[in-house]
């Protein structure tokens, strides 16, 4: 939820930053379980943390090469990173690992200890317990037998690597996990993950909220969708049976909902929308656009027949729909308006709900509201897309970036004025 409510809970965003949190936790688990580093190994693991750094910075970050590949990749690393939850998380995973393996790997070497336990356990009886170097002997009765060989084809000795690194002597270091440095890591880990939570849980009661559910599932509630978010309280929920009624009639589209606040609410004051189940994270959903036709370029028939699958994605009356695609034609249209409690109008400010980055690649076409035989985004939602902005309304921007999970939260719009502790406000809904 935390990454939804910032715009960063969409299929590419949440998909990168589970990706980065697996490199994350499996170069940690290389670094573990690595019996001893020296500069080399310490290297690679540098390297492999910095080409993938570098890899996050060229592929969708630079606009050429986020549109040969995958253009909604375009500018997700700078989303990613801007957000806390995604820091949390890279900082919670190896914390986590690095406790439960110490403790593992303790247990494992005293009830079962190898060879190499026994060894170290009667070489090193006199060296600190927590880390200590392990150098390699050099065997100098193996050199010798080496350089008195006949030669066959030259001097034998001459093709045997004699340097530091190949006679496995480079100074190295090794983290014994004994019952001190067990006790310790854990200690520590678990102290600073318990931070963490209390920081975030002390945040978290900061945030005010009003969840009005105007519409629910046919299935019920499930705990995949998250209709209530975990730390909701009863007072925080409004549902249609008992806070809503139809507004002018009997048309259940068209709805007034009163919420009293049981907090007082300081803006910037976040006005978003969910639905619950709608699975957008379904490939053949994802892939139904065409990239070329959202940023204002000319597309053959053939282009967009093998983009938008389904007829109905593509025309409608005998007309061209443009874009096409089931994601642009399914652009969630309801509409909601405020009031307080005097009955005067609360405005909704509707910019900043998009990327600006996706507001910039979209673009309308050279011959927009010129060209015959089509139906434009405007006509398909005129209470959603304003005439003038076509694809570069952020309404549509913002829907067309894809939830990772099965229900979708985007930002709808802001509220820049302050709402006190028991004021009703009035939720006028039309929904189709």
């Amino acid at each position: 939820p935390g990454m939804d409510l910032w715009g960063a809970g969409d299929y590419y965003t949440f998909g990168s930053a589970v990706y980065t949190c697996l490199i994350i936790g499996m170069t940690y688990r290389v670094a573990f379980l690595t019996c001893s580093h020296n500069k080399y190994t310490l290297g690679i693991i540098a390297f492999t943390l910095c080409g993938y750094v570098f890899f996050l910075l060229v592929y969708p970050c630079v606009s050429f090469m986020a549109n040969i590949f995958e253009p909604n990749m375009y500018m997700v690393p700078v989303t990613m990173v801007s957000n806390a939850n995604f820091w949390i998380c890279i900082f919670a995973i190896p914390l986590i690992g690095l406790s439960i393996d110490s403790f593992t790997s303790w247990a494992k070497h005293s009830i079962f200890p190898d060879a190499v336990d026994n060894i170290e356990h009667e070489e090193h009886e006199d060296m600190d317990d927590l880390t200590r170097p392990f150098i390699a002997s050099h065997d100098i009765e193996a050199e010798q037998s080496y350089a008195s060989m006949p030669e066959q084809g030259g001097n034998f000795a001459k093709h045997v690597d004699t340097s530091p690194y190949g006679q496995q002597e480079l100074p190295c270091w090794r983290v014994r996990t004994t019952p001190q440095l067990t006790m310790k890591t854990t200690c520590v880990c678990g102290l600073v993950l318990l931070l963490m939570g209390l920081l975030l849980r002390d945040y978290s009661r900061d945030a005010a909220q009003v969840r009005v559910i105007y519409q629910k599932a046919a299935q019920g509630q499930t705990a995949l969708v998250s209709e209530m978010p975990w730390g909701t309280l009863d007072n925080e929920v409004f549902d249609r049976l008992r806070n809503c009624r139809p507004t002018g009639g009997t048309d259940e589209g068209s709805l007034t909902c009163n919420a009293t606040l049981p907090r007082s609410m300081t803006p910037p004051l976040l006005v978003y929308y969910g639905v619950w189940p709608f699975y957008q994270n379904i490939v053949s959903y994802i892939k139904s656009e065409v990239p070329k036709e959202l940023m204002g370029k000319e597309v053959d028939k053939s282009e967009r027949e093998a983009k938008c699958l389904e007829k109905q994605s593509r025309e409608r009356d005998g007309k061209q729909i443009v874009p096409c695609g089931t994601k642009a034609t399914t652009l969630f249209n309801d509409t909601l308006e405020l009031a307080d409690t005097n009955g005067n109008p609360i405005k909704i400010r509707k910019k900043g709900v998009a990327w600006p980055s996706d507001v910039r690649r979209y673009n309308n076409p050279a011959d927009y509201q010129k060209r015959e035989n089509t139906t434009w985004l405007y006509e398909l939602f005129p209470n959603v897309v304003n005439q003038d902005e076509g694809v570069k309304s952020e309404a549509f921007a913002a829907w067309m970036r894809p939830s990772a999970l099965g229900r979708v939260w985007n930002h709808y719009g802001w509220v820049d004025e302050k709402l006190n502790k028991g004021d009703i406000i009035s939720f006028k809904i039309e929904s189709s």
